[in-house]
């Protein structure tokens, strides 16, 4: 009996296809390795009930394992273009990634000095754009307002924002 090509063809297909979907079966389920390293994060935050908007800059380091630690610098700017003294900021999160790329994030910020704010129950959904080097992420805050003041100018982060971090390469 001879096999032409398209059987050949058809053959390796059925053979290829059982072999994928056993190596899909067998995959351990664990994602968050598929997240790891330091990323440069940008957001602006238009505040709901303000007209101030907060901006932020900063470093966010996932370690592959589900914790993330973030460390930031903000300005708010008020309506009539005041730009208040900036401050700092540190957050610590979990995560767990999707098979395709989607993750979830959920932690709290808290001020430096520690002391004049906390904000906790701080979520976020995000997706790692391929090959991984980009991060973008919609986040939530609780839903108690938080107001933040820096050298005489305030605002109320309510609501949600976006942002945007690009990985930092390893030297």
């Amino acid at each position: 009996m001879r096999l032409n090509g398209a059987s050949l063809a058809v053959a390796a297909c059925l053979v290829l296809l059982g072999t994928g979907s056993a190596i899909a079966a067998d995959e351990p389920g664990n994602y968050n390795a598929s997240l790891k390293g330091t990323y440069r994060i940008f957001s602006n935050v238009s505040s709901v009930g303000s007209t101030a908007h907060l901006y932020f800059i900063g470093v966010i380091t996932y370690d592959g394992n589900g914790h993330a630690r973030m460390a930031d610098r903000g300005t708010i700017i008020d309506s009539s273009g005041v730009t208040a003294p900036s401050f700092e900021e540190t957050g610590m999160f979990t995560y767990a990634v999707k098979r395709d790329g989607s993750f979830t994030q959920q932690g709290s910020f808290t001020s430096n000095p520690v002391g004049s704010y906390t904000v906790t129950g701080v979520k976020c959904v995000g997706q790692i754009a391929t090959p991984g080097s980009i991060l973008i992420f919609r986040w939530a805050l609780p839903p108690e307002p938080s107001i933040f003041t820096s050298g005489g100018v305030s605002s109320e982060r309510l609501g949600s924002f976006t942002a945007t971090a690009v990985r930092i390469p390893q030297e």
